[in-house]
């Protein structure tokens, strides 16, 4: 998921969040108590899925770095050898 998609995508869940609370609020068979419950309890879901995913989010964005890490010491470390093997051979020219 690209950081467009991810973007997009917690943008629509907020513009959805947004519209089921407003028509929850309107269409409430329910006491102003049990409305305002309602709708704590929405927001502490909402809290916890913004917490996951800002949580899964920052373990892909770490293992991509260390992924690039690692292929940035295997192209230094084939630099630093090819390097060596030409000084070597130059050498014994």
């Amino acid at each position: 998921m690209g950081r467009n998609d991810s973007a997009y995508a917690i943008g629509a869940f907020a513009a959805g969040l947004g519209v089921g609370i407003a028509l929850s609020l309107l269409l409430a068979p329910q006491s102003g108590e049990e409305t305002r419950e309602m709708i704590a309890k929405g927001a502490r879901r909402s809290r916890e899925f913004m917490s996951d995913t800002v949580d899964e989010v920052k373990s892909q964005v770490a293992g991509s770095v260390k992924d690039a890490k690692g292929k940035l010491r295997g192209a230094v470390q084939a630099g630093q050898d090819a390097y060596r093997d030409e000084l070597a051979q130059k050498r014994n020219a």
